[in-house]
């Protein structure tokens, strides 16, 4: 190895784990401690161990793990023993020999990534544009061939790109270059033998001087604040190739005739905070096939899961509240039929004022009377009917507001699993995305080697393009499918939030996985099950109680439109009333001499105190209304009748929905299983036809096909789980019993009745 670092543990460790596996068996390899040898960074050094290793009669194969001794073995006129170097940056630039896909030189094996600078920086052109550069190199790389440099700064001039590059040796080095020459961009190659403090401190420093970042080494570094990279975790894969070329070494294969191409694959990940801090903003067709590292998403607070999302909507959805305002307004036509039938006491004062010219003793000019009446209905048949029939009327408006809050249950829980749906395609076309970057990959490699011309990279080129395509419609989808369900929530619509998945084994689910599958594991068991869900359906149905409340509603119209015909109404009434106050002419009691003639009748006419009160009694029968009385009992028998069939043809459709959507149920849940074995088959044919395809075996149109099957079978597990839950959703809306509104102790006891139905029926 090159020198100290922190990961070399772990990939000699890698390495051997996956040379032992694959050998063992067939050879007995060791690793003795001593032939592990690390340099200091130092070529010389470096190059000292390499011929140690190459001259110790104990060493059979040596693997240079690094990228200076990986070039260092390259450079050696002639090697005495087979090595292995599989850290080689760029065959082109570094000048290795091509030779029909092999080094050809005897005792030589080298790994390959073919193009990688130039293909990194192709990738970080779509990220962000630029035109200058600053690459930065360990200097003990670059000096092993000063030809690199040349090499590359003319694929650079190519690109259009001004580059510095700079080799360091410390981090002083790379910080003073930072200042000397200010870049738009700047390239990161590995730079291993920065200690880690100083390596950390570089990134801070690019991204403060606001300069995009790209690294050469992959995921790990974007990790830690690079703003880019193209390299998936590669080290697993390229041991394992090791593993392959240590296995066929030993095997008696010429070291010099093994391939050199690999493929590590192409996996872009972007760190937003990064770009977030920088300023720079990934157009959309690079965000949809990147790995998007400290996304905004991920910081969102607000979770959502299925149960907290109906829940939530249960709470907000505006035409829920909507209705149960109008559920609460119903109550008030109760009480007003009611009032008809409770005693009704009014008081009321009457000012009057007359001409003074027709004022007198019986009337005066000015008058204030004060009076209260009292009112009650001792019979009234219509007024009783509209008591008893508001009561109904409210019971059918209950039942409305019932079936509303069930249908809002359901409509969210689809809302939610149809986004998870969405996501899940989402990720779906990004993976197979990727799929085709990888295939690219190969597609080079098998140009690279002489297995296919130029037309296999532009028919994956069109590939790719439209996976970007489908992968930017799959994410509208999942945007739209966010928006629906906010605004089933009563959320500001693009509000973001998390969501979690929903597992067929959901508690929160009346009918989950462990409860239903006793019932439809056998055609029988589940024809028994449906019969029960059929009664409890007709019992729980809110539409079925809507329409009973609206024929008792019609029964007692019926019974009032008979009684018409013969039962009057009887009321009883009382008044009292008071002169307050008189004024003016006439205010003054009239008085006569006792020996006048008119005094007899001065007293006959009078009116009394100021006083006043009246009782009456008063009953009523309209003899003769036009035939009113027999037309309104007429449509009331018809209306009657109506709602009757009615409810026979509602009874039918609940018993219908009831029963379809069981079988629905049921057929998806067993196709959950058949579309999971068929995405098995599916990956396993694409991994037979992948490595098939790299080895030249195949041509690129049995590919595409295996890379569809796959995908396509991988859409169709993820829809096969979804649908199941959705179309349980309806089952359970079906049978007006959802786990989302009942208590856990009805859930229960509606397992118990389901039990019993199913022992009395076996």
């Amino acid at each position: 190895m090159d020198g100290p670092w922190d990961g070399n543990a772990a990939l000699l460790e890698t390495v051997q784990r996956e040379i032992l596996n694959l050998t063992s068996g067939e050879f007995q390899v060791r690793f003795p401690e001593q032939y592990s040898l690390v340099g200091d960074w130092e070529a010389e050094t470096i190059s000292a161990h390499l011929e140690r290793l190459l001259r110790s009669p104990e060493v059979d194969v040596v693997v240079a793990l690094g990228l200076v001794a990986s070039e260092l073995s390259g450079k050696m006129p002639a090697l005495p023993k087979p090595t292995i170097a599989p850290f080689i940056v760029d065959p082109e630039i570094q000048a290795f020999p091509q030779k029909s896909g092999v080094s050809g030189v005897k005792n030589f094996s080298y790994i390959a990534f073919p193009s990688t600078i130039e293909r990194d920086l192709q990738t970080f052109r779509e990220i962000t544009p630029f035109d200058s550069l600053l690459f930065f190199f360990s200097k003990p790389f670059i000096e092993v061939s000063p030809q690199k440099k040349e090499n590359l700064l003319t694929i650079l001039k190519k690109m259009g790109i001004t580059a510095t590059l700079v080799g360091v040796d410390k981090l002083a080095d790379a910080m003073a270059a930072l200042e000397n020459h200010p870049p738009k961009a700047v390239y990161l190659a590995p730079l291993l033998h920065l200690p880690g403090e100083d390596w950390q401190t570089l990134i801070r420093e690019i991204n403060a001087c606001k300069l995009a970042s790209f690294s050469m080494f992959g995921l790990r570094e974007v990790e830690l604040g690079v703003l880019a990279s193209i390299r998936p975790d590669f080290i697993p894969k390229l041991s394992r190739r090791i593993a392959l070329n240590v296995q066929r070494i030993l095997l008696g294969e010429d070291a010099g005739k093994i391939p050199y191409a690999f493929s590590m694959g192409k996996e872009l990940s972007i760190n937003m905070k990064t770009a977030r801090q920088i300023g720079v903003y990934p157009p959309w067709d690079v965000l949809t096939e990147a790995t998007l590292i400290e996304e905004e998403r991920t910081q969102i607070s607000r979770q959502l899961s299925l149960v907290s999302a109906v829940q939530e909507g249960l709470s907000a959805n505006q035409s829920l509240l909507a209705r149960q305002a109008e559920v609460r307004a119903g109550r008030g036509n109760i009480g007003a039929a009611r009032a008809n039938l409770l005693p009704q006491i009014a008081v009321s004062a009457t000012g009057v004022q007359i001409d003074q010219d027709r004022a007198g003793p019986f009337q005066a000019e000015k008058t204030l009377t004060g009076a209260a009446t009292f009112t009650q209905l001792l019979f009234n048949d219509d007024a009783w009917t509209n008591y008893t029939v508001q009561k109904k009327l409210q019971q059918s408006l209950e039942a409305a507001g019932e079936l509303t809050r069930q249908d809002i249950a359901r409509v969210i829980a689809t809302a939610y699993l149809n986004l998870l749906n969405a996501k899940t395609l989402e990720r779906i076309q990004k993976e197979n995305l990727k799929i085709s970057g990888n295939n690219l990959e190969l597609a080079r490699i098998r140009e690279s080697v002489g297995f296919s011309g130029p037309a296999d990279l532009y028919r994956w080129q069109s590939e790719i393009a439209s996976n970007r395509r489908e992968v930017i419609a799959a994410n509208a989808r999942r945007n739209l499918a966010e928006i629906q369900l906010n605004r089933l929530l009563n959320r500001p619509l693009e509000e973001k939030f998390q969501t979690s998945e929903a597992l067929l084994s959901d508690e929160a689910l009346l009918l989950s996985e462990r409860r239903i599958s006793p019932y439809i594991q056998n055609p029988w068991s589940f024809k028994i099950f449906r019969s029960f869900l059929v009664e409890e359906g007709l019992g729980n149905s809110q539409e079925l109680k809507q329409l009973d409340a609206q024929i008792a509603v019609q029964d007692r119209l019926l019974s009032n439109a008979n009684r018409r015909f013969f039962l009057p109404s009887l009321a009883f009434q009382g008044e009292f009333s008071r002169y307050l106050k008189r004024d003016g002419e006439g205010s003054e009691p009239l008085t006569l001499d006792p020996s006048s003639p008119l005094t007899p009748l001065l007293s006959a006419l009078d009116t009394g105190d100021d006083n006043n009160w009246s009782l009456a009694l008063r009953a009523s029968f309209p003899l003769f209304e036009g035939g009113a009385k027999t037309a309104n009992r007429h449509r009331v028998r018809n209306t009657l009748t109506q709602l009757g069939y009615q409810r026979k043809a509602v009874h039918e459709q609940i018993e219908q929905r009831i029963r379809s959507a069981a079988h629905l149920a049921g057929a998806s849940f067993a196709g959950i299983r058949q579309s999971r074995e068929a995405v098995l088959a599916a990956q396993k044919n694409l991994e037979l036809t992948v490595d098939a395809y790299s080895q030249g075996a195949i041509n690129i149109t049995l590919l595409l096909d295996a890379q569809n099957a796959a995908r396509i079978a991988d859409e169709v597990a993820s829809s096969a789980t979804f649908q199941y839950l959705i179309d349980l959703m309806e089952l359970e809306r079906s049978i007006g019993f959802s786990g989302f509104i009942v208590s856990l102790e009805d859930q229960e006891a509606f397992f118990r009745r389901a039990g019993a139905y199913m022992e009395a029926h076996q």
